[in-house]
């Protein structure tokens, strides 16, 4: 489980004072404090509070939010969910190394990342020499065209004499066996390089999740937008509902994912299209089911996703994905997490939260929203155990395409997460305030980075039972 990492507010101080050449000494006195006072701060054995704070932020010249950045939590939580799957890895450290230098810490996962994605299209390729008869055929054609000119460059090197009949022929087939090697060569090296540009290592869909995260799943620009102009009723299904609402904001206000996402850099074109796709289904989501409307219905049913689709004529998916939404600061909801796979365990789409980081190629197979594939059409839940920290999750199975003869339809399963201590205001929750073990399920986060040696589930990491 990529438990919380929260950077401390001391590193970041003394971090800040360091950078911009300031003592101990100096600042303290600036700010009115002792000196053994505020290393008591910047080794976080005491509180600080907002004005003294303010004081710091003024004395150094950089914003308040410098020592409360999100962003920097975040990347807390990735640096510790990457050490969760080195053995070797120092505990503890992520934090203080974000603490110290941001900048370093970014290195760092970028470098994970690299490793990742080459990993992943090693593991692909093989597999696409194991199982395709074009790789057989390459190898075949290969070690023929080269055996050809061998046998006859060793002809033409040799002593024996050759007129001039046989020396041509045996140059020609030199010339020409080269020839067709070179081709055979051009359309391997155009073959591995198909699909090369895949997010082999799902570096896009981890930089997405973190612009949403650093964004706490939140456009207040779009919402204050959609109240101001909001649209006419919509008919249909839900699905036809929320295509037309798409197209409406899209014709209405064709700028606003570019504000958006205005000043942000995105490190691929496959990222900034998945992030514009992230918002606009947002926006979409928001123009079906208005925030405050939404938010106080959600109060009243406690999160009753069937009541809540049947009042704003949408879909469980619809519901769950803009519960996840309602962070408005001052005026939010339960803190949901947000997760879609499909039945191979592929994850889709994540919503992720400061206290629930979702998977990013498949979660515990113990998570109850691989068991909704046995039982759809029907919302099941599950208090689960991840080291220690307890999580309420609930989930279904839903289909995005009608049954036709002889074809599977398109299965998902949905999936909100939430921390224990929200449980008492979620009606799923009831079934399990009691607390006690029988009705929690112990699991782990995924495979790789569980600790749980004896689980009977457990797929990498251990001997498999």
């Amino acid at each position: 489980m990529a438990t919380v990492q929260r950077v401390p507010i001391g590193d970041r101080i003394r971090s800040q004072r360091r950078t911009r050449g300031v003592t101990q000494r100096d600042l303290a006195s600036s700010i009115g404090v002792s000196p053994a006072y505020l290393s008591l701060i910047e080794s976080d054995k005491r509180q600080i509070g907002g004005r003294l704070l303010k004081r710091i932020a003024e004395r150094l010249g950089v914003p308040t939010d410098a020592f409360t950045v999100v962003s920097d939590d975040r990347l807390a939580s990735d640096l510790h969910e990457v050490a969760q799957r080195i053995e070797a890895a120092p505990p503890g450290m992520a934090a203080p190394l974000v603490a110290f230098s941001p900048e370093w810490a970014r290195v760092v996962l970028e470098l994970h990342t690299r490793a990742m994605t080459a990993e992943a299209r090693a593991f692909r390729l093989a597999d696409r020499f194991a199982r395709d008869p074009q790789w057989t055929s390459f190898a075949h054609d290969i070690l023929s065209r080269i055996t050809s000119i061998r046998s006859a460059a060793e002809i033409l090197s040799d002593d024996s004499p050759l007129d001039d009949a046989q020396r041509e022929r045996f140059t020609d087939t030199v010339v020409a066996e080269s020839a067709r090697l070179t081709d055979v060569a051009r359309d391997m090296i155009a073959a591995l390089q198909s699909g090369t540009a895949v997010d082999a290592a799902g570096a896009d869909v981890r930089e997405v999740d973190a612009f949403l995260h650093d964004n706490n799943n939140y456009f207040g620009m779009i919402e204050t937008l959609l109240e101001a102009h909001p649209l006419p009723p919509l008919e249909g299904s839900p699905s036809v509902r929320f295509a037309a609402a798409r197209r409406a904001v899209e014709e209405r206000f064709p700028t606003i994912v570019d504000d958006v996402v205005a000043g942000h850099e995105f490190r691929t074109e496959g990222a900034e299209r998945r992030a514009r796709g992230a918002i606009w289904r947002y926006a979409a989501g928001a123009a079906m089911m208005p925030y405050r409307p939404f938010l106080e219905a959600a109060l009243d049913a406690r999160y009753d996703l069937d009541e809540l689709a049947a009042r704003f004529r949408a879909s469980f998916e619809q519901v769950a994905h803009r519960l996840a939404t309602l962070r408005r600061p001052g005026e939010d909801g339960v803190p949901f997490a947000f997760l879609r796979v499909d039945p191979a365990g592929t994850v889709s789409k994540r919503l992720s939260t400061a206290a629930l980081r979702l998977p990013l190629f498949g979660a515990c197979p113990l998570w109850v929203v691989y068991e909704t594939f046995a039982q759809p059409g029907r919302t099941l839940s599950q208090m689960v155990d991840l080291d220690g920290e307890r999580f309420l999750l609930v989930a279904r199975a839903v289909e995005k395409t009608p049954r036709r003869q002889a074809q599977p339809p398109t299965r998902f399963s949905v999936m909100l997460g939430v921390a224990a201590e929200h449980a008492g205001d979620v009606i799923y929750g009831d079934t399990y305030i009691s607390h006690r073990d029988s009705v929690v399920t112990y699991a782990g986060y995924e495979c790789l980075s569980c600790k749980r040696a004896g689980c009977q589930q457990r797929a990498h990491g251990a001997e498999v039972v």
